[in-house]
């Protein structure tokens, strides 16, 4: 009887896992094409210079979107997951409250935006004529912000099939306007129709939230919220602060290594190896955002068996993709190298150690989301911030190596995270107790 019940719960997982993994991966793939789609349209109707323009202006609203909405998102969905079960009157408040603040939050960030896009045109980006597309972006950010959350707040609640057909209505809508209006009315065109379809994305987003809330029995509160606050200064601004160090960083250890004669061409080298490590990591992140509900779930109930299968799975899934990605590039990665115009015997090195270094880093995703799922967010921050000042020691003293001095400290880094991150998550398994088992009939 027991052994039934312990298969039954692992069939379960695995059920939910590789539905989530299948509609997660779908539906980011088709929402993420309309940015290639429309960067290609304005390449050939207007020319590269629009397509850097478009590029600053719609890398500022995902970026302004990403301020007000990345650290409630992941609140949210960490919480409303662990919480949806056991109180699901807590779960109804975090969604109102993650709701309230991110509608509070992006609502500021616009008016900044708005208010100083004269500013940050000419004296940040040296493009004075870009200030009015930033005003023309500022209304955005809200849409796309709350939409954000009401994504986040699905994903909590594991409804990964919703979340792909929300994707794809989203990617539809836009791959629909968006052309149109860059023909009709340029850059500005193109941009108002990212809003209409950003809003039509939380208009259709906003009814399958509440139908899936109530589906759980959760009630979306509004009132009351700000009880919640704590959860505000333990999970989103640590999940906030964690995020914005990565960026940063990397810009740090550019700046160390472009002060070199030949720095231009390193930083070059690094940008192009980058863009591997992102090809390899595609699907690994997605199955992160597949486990985090699934292992809030089940640190939430204490299950030390579930989070261990879903550790399980996730380490495994990324393991197996890391071993083909590493076969395929070695059999052909000077084809890589030469689709960028690079010369494969000088420049395999480099490519080498980040090929190596990316697998490591997708076995080790689902780790380092133990720290968030388990509730020590402050701890995770920690981690982080050593990664970053690994990241940055190791290019200052290898700077004179260049783009292979970056790969090699930036590897290093992560190797040293992947162990904390293994040393964490025994530790924190260690005190979860094994979910109950009924005695045999």
């Amino acid at each position: 009887m027991r052994s039934l019940r312990t298969l039954i719960n692992q069939s379960a997982d695995l059920r939910i896992f590789g539905l989530g993994l299948i509609w997660s991966t779908f539906g980011t793939v088709i929402l993420r094409l309309t940015p290639m789609l429309t960067t290609i349209l304005i390449s050939h109707w207007f020319g590269i210079e629009s397509v850097g323009r478009f590029g600053v202006v719609y890398s500022t609203l995902v970026s302004a979107s990403f301020l007000a909405a990345t650290g409630l998102s992941l609140m949210a969905t960490r919480n409303i997951a662990a919480y949806a079960t056991t109180d699901p009157a807590t779960a109804g408040r975090l969604a109102g409250m993650a709701l309230f603040l991110t509608a509070c939050a992006s609502t500021l960030i616009g008016l900044a935006v708005y208010s100083f896009s004269d500013a940050i045109a000419v004296r940040l980006l040296k493009q004075p004529e870009l200030a009015f597309y930033l005003r023309v972006i500022s209304p955005i950010i809200v849409v796309s912000a709350l939409n954000n959350v009401q994504v986040a707040i699905l994903n909590g609640l594991q409804q990964f099939k919703t979340i792909a057909r929300l994707n794809m209505a989203m990617g539809s809508l836009m791959i629909a306007s968006v052309p149109v209006g860059l023909y009709f009315h340029g850059l500005t065109g193109s941009f108002a129709a990212l809003g209409c379809a950003y809003l039509g994305g939380c208009l259709i987003a906003l009814p399958a939230m509440l139908s899936a809330l109530k589906a759980r029995g959760v009630p979306l509160a509004f009132r009351g919220t700000l009880s919640q606050w704590p959860m505000i200064t333990r999970y989103a601004i640590p999940a906030l602060l964690a995020s914005l160090l990565y960026e940063p960083v990397n810009w740090i250890c550019t700046a160390i290594v472009v002060n070199h004669p030949d720095g231009l061409q390193q930083v070059g080298l690094y940008f192009i190896a980058m863009q591997l490590e992102t090809l390899l990591l595609f699907v690994p992140q997605i199955v992160v955002q597949v486990t985090i509900p699934m292992l809030s779930t089940g640190f939430g109930e204490a299950d030390r068996r579930r989070v261990l299968n879903v550790l399980g799975m996730g380490i495994g899934t990324n393991i197996a993709i890391a071993i083909g990605f590493v076969a395929v590039m070695m059999l052909f990665g000077n084809w890589f190298l030469l689709l960028f115009k690079l010369e494969p015997v000088r420049d395999w090195p480099i490519f080498l150690v980040v090929v190596l270094a990316s697998a490591m880093m997708a076995a080790a995703l689902p780790l380092g989301q133990v720290p968030v799922s388990s509730g020590h967010m402050w701890t995770g921050l920690s981690i982080t911030a050593g990664w970053a000042l690994t990241f940055i020691v190791g290019t200052w003293f290898l700077q004179d190596l260049g783009a292979f001095g970056m790969v090699v400290a930036r590897a290093i880094a992560w190797g040293l995270q992947t162990l904390v991150y293994i040393g964490f998550t025994r530790f924190v398994i260690a005190r979860a107790r094994p979910a109950p088992v009924p005695l045999p009939m």
